[in-house]
């Protein structure tokens, strides 16, 4: 059985919004890890990061997210849309999106987690993240579509 929190529709239509945390815990997490890539942290370090993630091929690819802000702090981080799925013995799927706003560049991000049945934690297993004019920087598992 497939319950779905509803997801938010349009994120262009949201972006002068922040919208509330649906889970406090969940977002706390999508955000420090967004931290992590842009100081260049070590990720296998974080309870919260699948190893798929903390390869030294992934962490070279998200070093491009560092590119987008050397050092600087985001002025303003809004969340844009979230979606929590679950489905009875596969857990809990969770897709937050992030709007982080510098002076020279705004970051959109997506963090894509899990929480397995019997797990109390969440599990970081995919990251999106891309400027209004760069290529973006994908790692793990993608986020789905509003249509999916």
């Amino acid at each position: 059985m497939d319950r779905r929190i509803p997801v938010l529709a349009a994120l262009a239509a949201l972006s002068a919004c922040n919208l509330p945390a649906a889970d406090k815990e969940s977002d706390g997490i999508a955000r420090a890890f967004y931290g992590e890539i842009r100081s260049g942290a070590d990720l296998s370090r974080d309870p919260h990061v699948d190893p798929s993630l903390a390869t030294a091929q992934a962490q070279a690819t998200l070093a491009g997210v560092r590119a987008w802000a050397p050092g600087a702090k985001p002025t303003q981080i809004q969340n844009s849309g979230w979606s929590y799925n679950t489905n009875a013995g596969q857990g809990t799927q969770a897709q937050l999106s992030h709007t982080y706003v510098y002076p020279g560049a705004t970051v959109h991000v997506q963090t894509v987690m899990r929480k397995l049945p019997g797990q109390s934690a969440w599990t970081i297993i995919g990251f999106t993240a891309n400027t209004d004019s760069g290529a973006p920087v994908a790692v793990g598992a993608p986020p789905k579509s509003s249509d999916e």
